[in-house]
């Protein structure tokens, strides 16, 4: 059931013959002859079959009752199987061949989609004046590419076949397989200029078209020009002109040539490709809200969507829009481009078609526009922006309908509206453009950047060096759903277009990369965040305040169960975890719950404790839980004091003790919990893990000092509680178990010895040196010297993977949700389960996700996991340091099979 949802989950973002297929093996093992039947049809419909699955595929159709089931070679035969034996019909639609039976019933595969079959996926882009790339057909992926080159302007044509299977190209798609190819300069010398590279499908690859020797001419003008103005004969200093690479400068040294007082109107171009849905979305935020001066240009780019296509004239006949058609796919920049011509004598907005935009949002970015004479372009801000993203900068931001748009922009209306802030360039999603700065400037380079990536960034590195400045408008958002355009292809066009830009302008990196480090866009979305976080507090409501680090793992766990725990009894949970700046500078940042949607409330520490306090006082908080310090500056431990409230001490580990957290060293065991002593010598040794430079001793000080003084310190064991006391002996801790183990159900008891059944060892977690990845590898390596009837899965990751799949005798089910680890242990059909850990855990989450599976559990006897096991019974103890071969002999014991000495 697990592999069929798995694959499912595949098709549906990934058209890949082998994930249907897989499909297809799950339903019907699952006996789902129809659901089986119908992930055949997908992959016989847009992929040539695999001959090896004829008779996978016979029995499939013979089960579902089909009269049987049909496909397209490579070399274009049409392969048609009856089961049983009947005659088939054929007749070909506007997709492709159709082929039923005689009562009408289609055969699994029809109709077949020779336009998938042909598609072609690739990427072009130019090499020492010749043309390098690489392609493959997703739906035919055995079949060697057949390439035309043909120019722009004028005659000629060059065909080449991509051949080179051992070509590395990352993120071709799932299980892709490109060929490359390369075209030589002096192979394309009956051809000139603007060159288009396409498939058999007759689509241009990702980067075309595209003119091979542009930098060539260019570099070569510049030296022509050059000479002219150095002539051997003159000694008087000529004229400067520009060279073929436009290094950027860090600052914006001249003010423009053209500096027109006039505002002319403004005209929202957008150029359309596919995406109906987004597409019409966009177009009717943009009417909503249209000034009687300002026009709606719609650049269709040879939609393929026959519906988009009907949808846009319709718009058009009723003059809601101004269309405009291209014949062929042409690409952004040659679209926006064409927009711009149609806009002529106004002022130009670039809008994506998969944006939304609010009321008012034109005439905002308009007065930032004209608020200086020399700003070419202003960008807003936005969940997908790269440098303009927010809420985090870094992007990954949740895209926000066209509601959360409006209420955000409002916001950002509130708190920024007229500011603006100088930026390296303009984004292209949505960028406002004066008509003054293209007049200077130009048009896009469509003959460089194709499809697009990057265009906008060489336009204004153009007007930057005609002394035009570009600027964020943060009291705008438009919503942008981003990065769809081109599929899993759209890496290397990007990487192609990024390392173009910075040919064309050394320098440019750094440029950004320096932005990026001042950051400062941090204010205006530090405001933006304050007030989306005051508009969450109800009035009158109370808050709890959680510290904790930013590790995730099982911490993250319990920090969710108390946050749901504090929302059931009406408390606000405000959740503050460390940060950095990017200068180093210790922070904490503040959340709303278990969600990081206000990465810009950060606070550096120590500097601005007092800012913190009073958000945190707005809240007006009952207590304070400290769950984790690590990461975090030493001022934030008193929070507590400087807010007037108590606090808790919620202890997961041994990081208020130990340097190294878990109480194991550069020895790769259980330390023993030394004289003060050696666990400095450890820590010198092996280095710290706390993310902070401090003594052990002054750390057990300040600890011992921070424990005191809490109203309760909450350990979830008896172990943990008899440990902390040894080393603090002035607190009393309060055991809290995180559940109750009474209430998981028990395991079946151990199955009768048998001599012949083999040993399945299940291992749960992350498995790093404190929770015994070399006891795994060692056992491992044990089973297969010896020969035991034992094998080992892990359901989760370790931290070298490869060494323990290199003994054969382990399988590595990967990362996991939470949700979902019960099934997936229970998927594994255990013997046995084992927890590795060699340290004293204090709790140990994946003990009991065992029992759930219904597993018993082999664990050291230490720590947490001893106690739980000896108190219930569900499972063995070893002794801690027991040798592999002793481990596997005891597990095999345990689990009822023969033992092998």
């Amino acid at each position: 059931m697990r592999a069929a949802a798995l694959f499912a989950a595949i098709t549906q973002e990934n058209d890949v013959r082998e994930a249907w297929l897989g499909l297809a093996t799950a339903r019907r093992r699952l006996g789902d002859a129809a659901g089986a039947a119908e992930a055949l049809a997908g992959a016989l419909r847009r992929h040539v079959p695999d001959p090896a699955v004829a008779a996978l595929a016979d029995a499939i159709a013979r089960e579902a009752g089909a009269p049987g089931w049909c496909g397209l070679a490579s070399d274009g035969t049409l392969i048609v199987r009856a089961v049983p034996p009947a005659t088939a019909r054929q007749r070909r639609d506007w997709r492709g061949p159709v082929v039923t039976a005689a009562d009408g019933r289609h055969f699994l595969g029809s109709p077949i989609d020779e336009a998938a079959i042909a598609a072609t996926a690739g990427c072009v882009t130019s090499r020492e004046g010749g043309l390098a790339g690489w392609a493959w057909h997703p739906g035919d992926p055995d079949r060697d590419p057949l390439l035309t080159i043909r120019p722009a302007k004028g005659s000629g044509r060059i065909d080449c076949v991509a051949t080179e299977i051992d070509v590395q190209i990352d993120h071709s798609g799932l299980l892709g397989r490109p060929r490359g190819f390369f075209v030589p300069s002096a192979d394309l010398a009956g051809l000139g200029g603007l060159l288009h590279v396409r498939g058999r499908d007759g689509r241009d690859l990702l980067g075309s078209p595209l003119d091979p020797r542009a930098e060539q001419v260019a570099a070569a003008a510049a030296a022509a020009t050059l000479a002219a103005l150095y002539p051997a004969a003159v000694t008087r200093p000529p004229r400067l002109a520009p060279p073929a690479a436009m290094p950027v400068a860090a600052h914006v040294a001249t003010r423009p040539a053209t500096t027109s007082r006039s505002s002319p109107p403004v005209d929202v171009v957008v150029p359309v490709h596919g995406g109906i849905g987004h597409t019409l979305a966009c177009l009717e935020s943009v009417l909503a809200d249209l000034p009687r001066s300002s026009r709606l240009v719609v650049v269709d780019d040879a939609s393929p969507d026959p519906e988009l296509v009907a949808a846009l004239d319709g718009l058009a006949r009723r003059r809601r829009i101004r269309l405009v058609r291209n014949a062929r796919n042409l690409g952004f920049a040659a679209s926006a481009n064409i927009g711009i011509g149609f806009a002529a004598g106004r002022d130009v907005v670039l809008l994506n078609s998969d944006t939304l935009v609010p009321p008012g949002w034109l005439q905002a970015m308009r007065a930032v526009a004209y608020a200086a004479p020399d700003i070419g372009t202003v960008t807003p801000l936005s969940n997908d922006a790269t440098i303009l993203s927010y809420p985090d900068p870094g992007g990954g931001n949740d895209t926000p309908d066209l509601d959360q748009t409006i209420r955000l922009d409002a916001m950002a209306r509130l708190q920024n509206g007229g500011l603006s802030v100088e930026i390296p360039v303009g984004v292209g999603f949505c960028l406002y453009v004066r008509r003054a700065c293209l007049d200077s400037v130009g048009l896009f380079r469509a003959d460089l950047f194709a499809q697009g990536y990057g265009e906008e960034n060489d336009f204004c590195l153009r007007a930057r060096h005609l002394g035009w400045r570009h600027v964020a408008a943060p009291g705008v958002f438009v919503a942008h759903v981003g990065s769809g355009s081109f599929g899993a292809a759209a890496r290397h066009l990007k990487a192609r277009n990024a390392a173009l830009l910075e040919r064309l302008h050394p320098g440019y990196e750094a440029l950004v990369e320096a932005f990026a480090r001042a950051d400062p866009l941090a204010e205006a979305r530090h405001r933006l965040d304050l007030a989306r976080w005051q508009a969450g507090r109800r009035r009158g409501g109370r808050a709890i305040v959680l510290v904790t680090h930013g590790s995730g793992g099982g911490v993250e766990r319990q920090i969710a169960a108390s946050v749901d725990r504090h929302g059931d009894a009406g408390l606000r949970a405000v959740v503050l975890r460390p940060s950095r700046r990017p200068d180093g500078t210790r922070c904490v940042t503040v959340g709303d719950g278990t969600g990081r949607g206000f990465p810009n409330l950060r606070f550096a520490m120590p500097d601005e404790l007092p800012m913190l306090r009073r958000l945190l006082a707005r809240e007006r908080p009952v207590a304070v839980e400290v769950h984790h310090l690590v990461g975090h500056h030493p001022a934030v431990a008193g929070l507590a004091t400087g807010l007037g409230v108590p606090y808790d001490v919620h202890v997961h580990d041994y990081a208020w003790l130990c340097g190294r957290v878990a109480l194991v060293g550069p020895t790769q065991r259980y330390c023993g919990e030394p004289a003060v002593t050696a666990c400095e010598a450890c820590v010198a040794d092996a280095g710290g893990l706390i993310d902070e430079t401090i003594t052990v001793a002054a750390l057990r000080q300040r600890s011992a000092a921070l424990l005191a003084g809490a109203r309760r310190v909450v350990v979830p064991s008896e172990d943990t509680a008899a440990r902390l006391q040894r080393h603090f002996p002035a607190i009393r801790p309060t055991v809290q178990p995180h559940e109750a183990d009474a209430e998981i159900g028990d395991p079946p008891p151990p199955p009768p010895p048998s001599p012949t059944s083999a040993c399945r060892i299940c291992i749960v977690g992350a498995i790093g040196v404190h929770k015994g990845y070399q006891v795994v590898l060692d056992c491992a390596r044990d089973a297969a010297e010896r020969r035991l009837p034992m094998e080992f899965v892990v359901v989760g990751h370790t931290i070298d993977d490869r060494r323990l799949l290199a003994t054969g005798r382990v399988f590595i089910t990967g990362s996991y949700d939470a949700d979902e680890v019960v099934t997936l242990i229970k998927a594994q059909n255990a013997t046995y389960g084992m927890l590795p850990s060699i340290f004293p855990e204090t709790w140990c989450l994946s003990l009991a996700e065992a029992w759930r599976a219904g597993l018993r559990v082999a664990v050291f006897d230490i720590g947490a996991q001893a106690e739980r096991v000896r108190r219930t019974g569900r499972g063995v103890l070893l002794p801690l340091g027991l040798p592999a071969h002793a481990i596997n002999n005891a597990l095999i014991a345990a689990a009822g099979l023969s033992r092998h000495e």
